[in-house]
C-alpha cells in the first residue's frame, strides 16, 4: 500500500450542480486523500478518508479479468438503488461516458454507482492532465481534486498494465 498524500483538497459538493468550494479554508480542512491499495488481485486508486472502508471515488483494475471499474458515492438526486444510470467522468478536455448501475450508499441520501470497462491504459489518461475530476449523473455532480491522484497514477498504471497478459496470451 502506498502512503496517502496529506492535505489534498477537495471541493464541497452540493449533490446537485457544481461541488465547488468557495474558500481556501474549506479546501485545507478536507481530510480526504488519494491512495493506492491492493485487495486480493485488484489494485485500487481511491479518494476518501484514510483508514475507512468506503471511499467517495475509486477506480480499480483487475488485470486478470481485464477490467477497470469506476465507483463513486454521490447524493442520490434522481437516482435510486437498482437504477441503470448514465455516468460521465470529465477531466479537462477528456470525457468518459459510461453505463453504470446504482446501489444503496453507506449513508442516507447516498447511492453508489459502478461502471466497468475493458482494461486499457488510455482510460487512465483521464487522471493525468486536469486539476479536477467531475463526476456527473442525473441530479448529482461531484468534483474531486486530481493533484494527489496524479502523484499516484504512475504506480497505479504500472501495476495495472504490467500485470496484463501479453497480446498473444489474451483469448
Amino acid at each position: 500500500m502506498l502512503a496517502p498524500t496529506a492535505g489534498e483538497a477537495a471541493p464541497k459538493s452540493t449533490g446537485k450542480s457544481g461541488g465547488k468550494s468557495d474558500s481556501k479554508t474549506d479546501a485545507k480542512s478536507d481530510p480526504r486523500v488519494w491512495m493506492v491499495v491492493k485487495v486480493d488481485e485488484t489494485y485500487v486508486l481511491r479518494f476518501g478518508l484514510p483508514r475507512t472502508a468506503d471511499p467517495v471515488f475509486a477506480v480499480s483494475c483487475q488485470p486478470g479479468a481485464q477490467l477497470i471499474q469506476f465507483t463513486a458515492e454521490v447524493a442520490s438526486g434522481k437516482v435510486k438503488a437498482g437504477d441503470g444510470v448514465a455516468l460521465s467522468l470529465a477531466a479537462g478536455k477528456r470525457r468518459l461516458e459510461l453505463a453504470a448501475s446504482a446501489f444503496r450508499g453507506s449513508a442516507e441520501g447516498k447511492v453508489v454507482v459502478e461502471a466497468a470497462v475493458a482494461l486499457d491504459g488510455r482510460v487512465l489518461d483521464l487522471f493525468s492532465d486536469a486539476d479536477n475530476l467531475v463526476v456527473r449523473l442525473p441530479g448529482a455532480t461531484e468534483t474531486y481534486p486530481l493533484a494527489g491522484a496524479k502523484a499516484k497514477l504512475p504506480d497505479f498504471r504500472r501495476v495495472c498494465l504490467t500485470a496484463m497478459p501479453a497480446p498473444a496470451d489474451r483469448r
